[in-house]
């Protein structure tokens, strides 16, 4: 059971964006049909250093976690927190192991990943907890370094391949800054000066919105049909909770985003459909199970 904890406290629904953003570029770039072993490797190791972001962000979050009511692993004893820290340390360590074995380049760029992913949770820096740099450093790991860790990309240097990953920036940013709305409360009782606690609702989906149109023009730049229809589905709902900023508008907007990319890669690829269904139903079985709750929700 305690192997099992491990996995769900990894968020795996949160590591959505990694998966699915990665195959879409996949396909994107090289028109791969199959997800082969090099790529297998390399979003493996990829997946582990994102949930070590995440076991380390549930370690120095674990007050506003406690006020925010938020799934607590630590909190309600499942896991302690030095498991979670060797857990934390093995994982990264494997991981950038396998990216030197890869590559240098592929090796360098996993310790970005995992410099990041620390810096983004932890004392001093604690990115997450400044208004500007835990924008930037989110939408930047997701946006850019998980494009640049695709098997091949460093060799194809043009300034038309960051393209996409900006679309991928700016979607992605457009996602986070409705994430942290509801955070608002524990955050500001923490101290932490977040965007959702120096500006207000409607402010906040204001920038989304402009970074949602900017997203737009990149993927009418790209002649991508599907990225234009997700930018202007995501746009029409933005425009709604802009209207009527509610609770479950905000979480079904934020969500948006990130669940039409990932249709988008489960129609690349209908293994990957499968995948996040088995996945969903999981999910919910466990989180019934172990926690009394229904997770995920749309809303």
């Amino acid at each position: 059971m305690k192997v099992i904890d491990f996995i769900f406290a990894a968020r795996p629904m949160l590591l959505l964006p990694v998966w699915s953003l990665y195959l879409i570029a996949d396909k994107f770039y090289f028109g791969a049909d199959l997800f082969d072993i090099s790529d297998f490797i390399v979003l493996m190791s990829l997946t582990m250093l994102v949930a070590g972001a995440y076991y380390i962000n549930q370690i120095y979050d674990y007050q506003s976690d406690l006020i925010n009511k938020k799934l607590g692993f630590l909190q309600s004893g499942k896991i302690s927190k030095n498991e979670m820290i060797v857990v934390y340390v093995l994982i990264s360590v494997v991981s950038i192991i396998t990216g030197f074995k890869i590559s240098l380049f592929s090796g360098v760029l996993f310790c970005v990943v995992f410099i990041l992913g620390y810096i983004y949770s932890a004392p001093p820096l604690r990115l997450k907890d400044r208004p500007i740099s835990g924008l930037l450093s989110n939408s930047f790991a997701y946006g850019f370094l998980i494009p640049l860790s695709l098997p091949g990309f460093a060799a194809k240097p043009d300034y038309l391949m960051m393209i996409l990953p900006t679309y991928y920036f700016m979607i992605v940013s457009a996602g986070y800054l409705l994430t942290i709305i509801p955070d608002r409360d524990g955050d500001a009782k923490t101290g932490k000066q977040t965007l959702a606690v120096l500006l207000s609702d409607r402010s906040i989906i204001m920038v989304a919105i402009i970074l949602l149109l900017i997203s737009l023009l990149l993927a009418m730049q790209m002649n991508h049909l599907f990225l234009i229809i997700i930018s202007s589905i995501s746009i029409l709902l933005y425009g709604v909770t802009l209207i009527s900023p509610k609770k479950n508008l905000i979480l079904l907007a934020c969500k948006l985003p990130i669940l039409l990319m990932s249709l988008l890669a489960g129609y690349y690829y209908p293994g990957y459909l499968i995948f996040l269904v088995a996945l969903l139903i999981l999910t919910r079985l466990y989180y019934k199970k172990r926690f009394g709750i229904v997770y995920p929700r749309i809303d």
